[in-house]
Order: C-alpha cells, then sequence, then structure tokens
C-alpha cells in the first residue's frame, strides 16, 4: 500500500532479501494474489433493529421476499400469550423466545456475518451451527 505501512512493508520484506519489486512478476498461481487491501474496521449504516418474543421457532419474524412475492403475511401475535386466533389463552408454560431482527447497511467488501458474529458474540463457524436446535433456549446445550 501506498500509505504509512509502506516503510514497514519495505523494511520487513528487506530482512528476507526481497523487495516489493520480487513480487512484480510472480507467474505460479498458487503465489499470485490478486485483491485489495480492507478496512479493519467499518461502521454499519442505517442500523435498526426490533426485538420480538415469540414461541414457534419456525415462525418467520419478518416477511421475506419469497412471502412477499406470495403475499404471505408475517403473523402479528408473535408472542406466546396468544393463540392463533387471537385469544388470550395461553398454549403452555413455556418460556418465550426472543429475537432480534436487525437491518444495516456496510460498505463494499465489508461482510455481515462478520458484523452479526461481532453483534452476538458467537461463532460463525459451521461446526457452532450444527450444534444449534430449534428448541428454545441454546445456551446450555452447546458444546464449546
Amino acid at each position: 500500500p501506498e500509505n504509512e505501512m509502506t516503510k514497514l512493508f519495505d523494511t520487513l520484506l528487506e530482512e528476507c532479501g526481497l523487495s516489493r519489486k520480487s513480487f512484480d512478476k510472480v507467474e505460479d498461481r498458487e503465489l499470485s494474489l490478486g485483491g485489495d487491501y480492507r478496512k479493519v474496521i467499518c461502521k454499519p449504516g442505517d442500523l435498526e433493529y426490533t426485538i420480538h418474543e415469540y414461541s414457534d421457532p419456525l415462525q418467520p419474524l419478518l416477511q421475506t421476499d419469497l412471502m412477499k412475492v406470495k403475499n404471505v403475511e408475517v403473523k402479528t401475535n408473535i408472542n406466546n400469550n396468544q393463540d392463533d386466533d387471537g385469544s388470550d389463552e395461553k398454549k403452555d408454560d413455556a418460556k418465550p423466545l426472543i429475537g432480534m431482527v436487525v437491518s444495516f447497511t456496510l460498505p463494499p467488501s465489508a461482510y455481515a456475518t462478520i458484523a452479526l458474529r461481532e453483534l452476538m458474540k458467537r461463532p460463525t463457524s459451521s461446526e457452532y451451527q450444527r450444534q444449534l436446535n430449534l428448541e428454545g433456549s441454546t445456551e446450555g446445550k452447546i458444546q464449546d
């Protein structure tokens, strides 16, 4: 990069007997990596969130694009104090689930999965995700 890091890169390369010119004509495709630098920290814009209590873990908390196309509305009674018909009859004594719907805008080359991982303070690895279940609170059921 042509900024304050240039001198540091040049010094480190020199210590290894190299210079930036050493990388100008790398023909081995495994060693030649294209791309650009990314910002280490970026601030999301247009941040909005809503918090929902609900009882059915399969219930969508927001209208997906497919639901919009098919004119399927999101249930408005998503807490477990009301039955599907709107009556105040409580279905069971199960603890309600709590969900948060988040929307934000990121600049190019920034990843929403990383932003969400930092927000939730939970791993995004496939191994961790496989252990999650749809049975309410999962905090005590995950093997770290």
